[in-house]
């Protein structure tokens, strides 16, 4: 039997985020702030309301702002305490206090590509499932539970999955730009099928795309290591993905709330605007600047 608790997570953030420069040049893009808050910590958040007990980040050497921004400072603390301003930190503790941070940097001698950081962690995951993050994908969903706790809850209740993978859907003219992901059934959540990455517009036959969240069973190290390269001679985590899924049941629950990724400069302004729409203290305000902006136009 498959153990179905869910407590720990892997948050990658070991990119050079070459599109940032020169804003990442000594800053990971994961630390770039979403209004008032880095990316990381809003992906860092989703774990704690899943219940995750212990979060891996994965960084690169030489850059240890992350580690940094999750490694408590007394000296700001009593800063803001002496001149009453101890609100401030409220919503970083809501994070920090509540899960155990550990830093490993990714392993410079496996070679380049997303399964690398993934692989970089393997000692640390024992026989236990957990969760992937891509550090600057963000699920905006407001009114209810964060794309972590919604695939780790999924997890938990399909005892035959040795993993689930978060979709969204997308118009199928944008498909081609993804996984697509097909299922089963046909329906929105369910054991998958197969996963198509990028595929041409004439073989879409989903509208479901899978994104950085994901739950994924000690099994996929049968298939990633080193020397298991793909595309360009990198290390891709979808292949080994795309391995598990031949032999046992992966599956896909498609997220409530809007996937938004960060990875680009016009990508993250569109993230940093819609999540200022939903911010309770800035949306009217914002929105009046908006319209007044766009009537200039």
């Amino acid at each position: 039997m498959i153990e179905r608790k869910v407590k720990r997570a892997v948050i990658t953030a070991a990119g050079f985020g070459t599109r940032f420069l020169p804003a990442t040049k000594n800053l990971p893009k994961e630390m770039l702030p979403i209004l008032d808050t880095p990316i990381i910590h809003y992906v860092a958040a989703e774990c704690v309301e899943a219940g995750i007990e212990e979060i891996i980040v994965v960084i690169r050497p030489g850059n240890e702002a992350v580690m940094n921004y999750f490694t408590p400072s007394k000296q700001l603390e009593s800063y803001l305490i002496d001149t009453g301003k101890e609100k401030h930190l409220e919503t970083y503790y809501e994070v920090a206090d509540r899960a155990n941070f550990v830093f490993v940097h990714q392993n410079p001698r496996f070679p380049y590509g997303n399964g690398s950081p993934i692989l970089s962690v393997k000692h640390l995951i024992d026989d236990e499932p957990f969760v992937v993050c891509w550090g600057d994908d963000l699920v905006l969903n407001p009114d209810g539970p964060g794309g972590v706790k919604q695939v780790v809850d999924y997890f938990v209740e399909r005892k035959n999955a040795y993993g689930v993978l978060a979709t969204t859907k997308v118009p199928r003219e944008e498909v081609v730009r993804y996984g697509m992901v097909d299922l089963m059934n046909g329906g929105e959540d369910g054991q998958i099928k197969r996963i198509v990455e990028k595929p041409k517009f004439e073989d879409v036959t989903s509208d479901l795309v899978e994104f950085g969240r994901m739950v994924l069973s000690p099994e996929i190290f049968e298939y990633l290591n080193q020397t298991n390269t793909g595309k360009d001679g990198e290390l891709w985590l979808m292949d080994s993905i795309h391995q598990l899924l031949l032999a046992r049941p992966l599956y896909a629950k498609t997220i409530q709330g809007e996937f938004l990724t960060t990875g680009d400069p016009l990508r993250f302004l569109k993230a940093s605007v819609k999540f200022a729409l939903h911010r309770k203290d800035l949306a009217t305000d914002f929105r009046e600047f908006l319209e007044q902006e766009m009537s200039k136009v």
